[in-house]
């Protein structure tokens, strides 16, 4: 139990507030029997005071990131500047901060400089909001809540640590992060006490200072929320919404988020569906987001609105494949028809050609090039309008069409709209 001693301010008993875990226990006595304390901090107190179980285990400890180095057999500088260090036990890993006590943010992004210190209460002092500013020592069953952050918690209150806009004008990633703490799922929304709320609009020019990455990294999380829909009005009335998109959104769409799935391209798109298609790729590329998202979303984005008339369905059935869910969502949560989308659902997404280029060429004498790609991607769009399935449905489809005539620019392609 000595790492007890190295708290320097009052706790209270908690007994079995996280149980223990095999790797995690490893980890806190490899910290005690090198002379070090080591405190499970952020989420996992957070989450175990509300009853959730933990999804991962956070320490702050009086070691330096040279210290852990040394105690701890694999390890990963994951953040060793800002003196974190990633301890690997087992299977499990474990990320390890060393107490800090002065930083200093400079341009408001990251801080520049970062002085160790052996003080929780200071560490714990520098923290954003008091749900997250708690610590919890697992060996001696004591939690360090210096700011009232269970009550908070009781309350459903979002609560700066001292002065909100001293908090918030040390790293303006915290307005984002204080949005997303609004939204606790099931629990509703947290409501920002005065301060807090004051601080995320007065200091909400500073998300130009954040790098993108950043921003991306915390928005995504705040559009997958289960309140989305809240949480997102309330930046856009707070001005903080335009900050991060540059563009101004329809706020009543927005409101609309949550009644689709937890799909974050869909819900970009619903989003952003009063922007023109342009506009949403110019956005997202500014965000940096990942091609398959920004792709998939300006696909979802150009057909909202549009239904697959009935010669189409198969077509549009094969073409928009895994996609016809979030269409039909997108069209609905709009009011706009979504029939044609529902017809489309009783056919196959996964479908492939019944015939190769050898099979065609055969039959038409006609050599490889763009003629001959062209006219099999004619007769495949044939096949899966009329749902063929045999060999011999496509003999008799090559011989009704006049594939010889012409270029072939004008023919057919699996497609749509």
């Amino acid at each position: 139990m000595r790492q007890e001693g190295f708290a320097d301010l009052e706790g209270q008993p908690y007994p079995n507030l996280i149980p223990s875990k095999p790797e995690l226990k490893k980890v806190i006595d490899n910290f005690s029997q090198n002379g070090f304390g080591a405190w499970i901090v952020g989420g996992a107190v957070r989450d175990s005071l509300l009853g959730q179980k933990p999804a991962e285990f956070d320490l702050c400890t009086n070691a330096t990131p040279t210290e852990m180095k040394n105690i701890f057999e694999n390890t990963i500088p994951t953040g060793e500047k800002y003196g974190t260090i990633t301890i690997k036990s087992g299977e499990e890993f474990f990320e390890a901060t060393t107490l800090r006590t002065e930083m200093d943010y400079g341009d408001g992004r990251r801080p520049e400089i970062v002085e160790w210190g052996g003080s929780l209460a200071v560490d714990l002092s520098r923290r954003d909001f008091t749900i997250n500013s708690m610590a919890y020592d697992l060996e001696n069953k004591v939690l360090y809540d210096p700011y009232n952050g269970v009550t908070d918690l009781k309350n459903g209150v979002l609560r700066a640590v001292g002065d909100a806009h001293e908090r918030l004008a040390e790293d303006g990633l915290r307005i984002l992060r204080a949005y997303r703490f609004m939204d606790r799922g099931e629990r509703g929304v947290w409501i920002p006490d005065f301060s807090l709320s004051s601080a995320l609009i007065d200091n909400r020019s500073m998300i130009s200072l954040i790098s993108v990455e950043r921003i991306w990294s915390e928005f995504t999380r705040i559009i997958l929320g289960q309140n989305a829909s809240i949480v997102l009005k309330r930046m856009n009335d707070d001005g903080v919404l335009f900050s991060i998109l540059q563009e101004p959104i329809d706020i009543e769409i927005a409101k609309k988020i949550s009644t689709i799935s937890l799909d974050l391209e869909a819900r970009l798109a619903l989003l952003m569906s009063d922007i023109s298609n342009q506009k949403v790729k110019h956005i997202l590329t500014r965000l940096k987001v990942s091609n398959f998202t920004l792709n998939r979303c300006s696909l979802l984005h150009s057909i909202i609105g549009i239904s697959p008339k009935v010669e189409d369905t198969r077509v549009y059935r094969k073409v928009i494949s895994v996609d016809v869910n979030a269409h039909f969502e997108l069209n609905h949560a709009l009011g706009f028809e979504t029939s044609g989308i529902e017809k489309a659902l009783e056919y196959q997404a996964e479908i492939t050609p019944l015939i190769d280029g050898n099979w065609l060429m055969e039959r038409t004498n006609l050599q490889p090039g763009k003629k001959l790609g062209k006219l099999k991607d004619w007769l495949f769009r044939i096949q899966i309008e009329r749902g063929y399935t045999e060999i011999e449905q496509m003999e008799a489809a090559l011989c009704s069409i006049p594939w010889n005539i012409g270029d072939g620019n004008e023919w057919p392609k699996v497609e749509w709209p």
